[in-house]
């Protein structure tokens, strides 16, 4: 569990739980709504149901109080190089600072439970917002674009992103280092 600030009068408390068939119709509709933006490939109901049975992929839902706020899917968890792929994450209402909490959770998953060598992702040149927090929270860009995706009658190009172990573990406490 982890806070995340909306604004100066409100805090919410965010989870970050299993995800369950009972949430896919908020995913889908969440991820068809940022796909149509340009923002997330999307994936159909049948994809995202034999992903969640699948050993190599991990899905969490963002639970705000009683409700969903976004998900995250990863990818790799069965991966013999300990290379995990953030593959998706999606907030419902962006620009309130959640998704920077989420991130940091999942980054955190990745190398304290997963126990990865490196986190990567995926993002689209022209989402300059992702990228910024990407790399606020200490992402670099690996390669130059050069993986093009067809987005209707326009070509994007996408960008690796990542995050070694070695990295994370520098910006933690120097208590919680000890622990892992």
């Amino acid at each position: 569990m982890f806070k995340a600030v909306r604004d100066s009068k409100h805090v919410n408390i965010m989870k970050l739980r299993h995800t369950t068939p009972h949430d896919i119709p908020f995913l889908l509709e969440t991820e068809k709504r940022f796909a149509r933006l340009g923002f997330v490939h999307s994936d159909d109901i049948v994809t995202h149901q034999q992903q969640m049975r699948d050993p190599d992929y991990a899905y969490y839902t963002v639970q705000e109080r009683e409700n969903p706020a976004g998900y995250v899917i990863l990818r790799g968890l069965t991966s013999a190089d300990r290379s995990l792929e953030l593959k998706r994450i999606v907030i419902a209402e962006p620009g309130h600072g959640v998704g920077t909490q989420v991130l940091r959770a999942v980054i955190d998953k990745a190398f304290c439970e997963f126990h990865a060598h490196r986190l990567w992702l995926d993002v689209f040149e022209d989402n300059h917002r992702a990228r910024h927090v990407y790399r606020s929270l200490g992402f670099v860009e690996e390669t130059t674009p050069s993986k093009f995706f067809q987005n209707g009658d326009r070509q994007r190009l996408l960008i690796v992103m990542s995050m070694q172990e070695s990295k994370h573990r520098q910006k933690m406490p120097l208590r919680l280092r000890r622990e892992i």
